[in-house]
Formats: C-alpha cells, sequence, structure tokens
C-alpha cells in the first residue's frame, strides 16, 4: 500500500524530535532506578551501628552509615555553603570541623541550614556549638556535588566564617592546615548542636522522574499522531472520462 507524504524532510525532523523524547524518557526512568537504589542502600545502612571513630580508620565505603563520635568542635572555623535553601528560605548550609577522639583527620560536620539575614554584605551569627567535649550522632554522607564555575570562595579572601561556593575538602584541607575526613556527617536533628537539618538522601523523588518519562513518552506520541495526521497528502480523486459515440 503507498502512502503519499507531503514533506519528507519534515516527517524526519519530526521522527528525529519523537526519538529525543522517547530517549529523554528512557532516561528518567534509568535516574529512577538510580534514585530507587540510592533509598534502599540508605535504608539498610541506616539500621546498622552507630559506628565509632575506630570503626571509621578501616577504609570502606562509608555513606549513609551512622556514626557516633567523642570530641569537641572548632566553633573558630565555621565554612558557610552558599546558595541554599530551606523550607522557602534562602541561606547557608553551616559547616564546623568536629575534632574526634580516635581519627588522625578532623572530619566536617554539617549541622544544618541558617537563614541569610539582613543582606549579602554582612554573614549572620552562626549559633555556637556545645562548648568542651561533646557526643555526636549522625550520618555520614559524600560532600555535597557541585560544578566548578571559578573559586571556591567568593571573593577570593580568607575570613572566618568562611563563605563558600561549594565544599572542596583539599582546598579546606590546606585551609584548616589539617587533613579532612574523606565523608561529612550531616548531625542527626535532635542535636544540641543541630541548626536546622533535614536529611535530603536524593534531590528528586524517583516517583517524579517516573511522572517526568511518562510526560515525555506522552510528547512522542502525541507528536507522531499529528506528523501521521499533516503530513499525509490526499488522495487523488479519479476522474472518470464519458466517452460519447
Amino acid at each position: 500500500m503507498n502512502i503519499a507524504i507531503k514533506s519528507w524532510k519534515l516527517l524526519l525532523l519530526s521522527l528525529a524530535v519523537i526519538g529525543l523524547f522517547i530517549a529523554l524518557g528512557f532516561w528518567q526512568l534509568s535516574r529512577a532506578q538510580q534514585k530507587t537504589a540510592v533509598l534502599k542502600e540508605f535504608q539498610a545502612r541506616a539500621e546498622l551501628g552507630p559506628f565509632s571513630a575506630k570503626d571509621l580508620r578501616t577504609p570502606k565505603d562509608w555513606r549513609f552509615y551512622q556514626v557516633k563520635l567523642n570530641g569537641h568542635f572548632d566553633d573558630a572555623h565555621t565554612i558557610l555553603l552558599d546558595n541554599k535553601t530551606f523550607n522557602g528560605k534562602v541561606g547557608y548550609e553551616v559547616y564546623t570541623p568536629f575534632i574526634a577522639q580516635g581519627m588522625d583527620t578532623t572530619i566536617l560536620v554539617d549541622r544544618g541550614f541558617i537563614p541569610l539575614g539582613v543582606s549579602r554584605d554582612a554573614l549572620p551569627a552562626v549559633p555556637k556549638t556545645a562548648k568542651g567535649k561533646a557526643t555526636i550522632q549522625g550520618m555520614l554522607n559524600t560532600p555535597p556535588l557541585y560544578v566548578s564555575f571559578g573559586e571556591m570562595r567568593d571573593n577570593g579572601k580568607t575570613a572566618w566564617p568562611l563563605r563558600v561556593e561549594y565544599i572542596k575538602l583539599s582546598t579546606l584541607s590546606k585551609l584548616l592546615d589539617t587533613n579532612l575526613y574523606p565523608y561529612v556527617l550531616s548531625i542527626n536533628p535532635e542535636s544540641p548542636s543541630a541548626l536546622q537539618v533535614k536529611w535530603q538522601i536524593v534531590n528528586v523523588d524517583p516517583n517524579k522522574h517516573m511522572g517526568y518519562a511518562v510526560q515525555w513518552f506522552a510528547l512522542a506520541l502525541t507528536l507522531l499522531i499529528i506528523s501521521v495526521v499533516l503530513n499525509r497528502a490526499p488522495r487523488k480523486k479519479k476522474v472518470s472520462v464519458k466517452k460519447t459515440r
């Protein structure tokens, strides 16, 4: 059966876009599977522990494990991670170094969120941690991912509290003149030294990725139907000629 096409160029362009939509749909499905695997890993590891400083000497993937440490905070070298939001407010994520007994390295503790304050020209006052020796508990996690378009410090100067655009442990180790543990500790919300804390394991829920995938597939189907309808050329009517004798 021969099908007449109005414009092959338009049809090929439509097929290319449909292929792109389908590829984006499958990419969202793969992201949903990845996020689901991360959440399952978190749930499994969160049920273990808490582990101690002695345990952390053993090299392994410590992400999402619960730990309990004794030591003291270094309030003089608090770090403010810029451009963070919490419940609709803009501000900073507060990281304070913690010197734990039994560890050869200092560990950064994510204490949570504080609002921006009056303006960006003046840093907000950061609440102090518990004085002297402290026992903290929380979850180990990798430092937040970042895309680097410039220096870690927004003005290139070192002044404490230190406002940074992203967390880079190797650079912070040099500024603090100490070795930093390769994981950060997200403190328990119930801790006396915690600020506004909400553990975020994944930035986008797997169900949202599934919803995005359905949308891409629906767009592909819609474009396919439109392309078929608009590109089908009408059949030529046969003209019958009557012969006269």
